[in-house]
């Protein structure tokens, strides 16, 4: 089951990377917003990894405190720099 969790993260990962150098071609972005972004997808992935890892060694009480304090603010900050950074870019284009 781990072995499946490791490759659902790769394959995150991938499509992270893809959409990220797609977005950079397409969207006029501050530098800082392209690191929010990409430091809120890491958050996330960590955050996923953590979760799985600690219900794979039974310890549900980690991985629900590990998928809110890594996952939740991953996603609030990469809604908050699409929100105030990148959506703005799209609309100029």
């Amino acid at each position: 089951m781990e072995s499946i969790q490791w490759f659902v993260l790769g394959i995150l990962f991938t499509l992270c990377v893809f959409g990220f150098a797609y977005a950079s071609v397409r969207v006029k972005a501050p530098w800082y917003a392209w690191a929010v972004l990409i430091g809120g997808a890491f958050m996330v992935m960590f955050g996923i990894a953590w979760a799985g890892s600690s219900f794979h060694e039974d310890i549900p009480t980690s991985g629900a405190l590990g998928l809110t304090l890594f996952t939740g603010p991953g996603i609030v900050a990469m809604v908050l720099a699409y929100r105030y950074w990148v959506a703005p870019g799209l609309k100029g284009g």
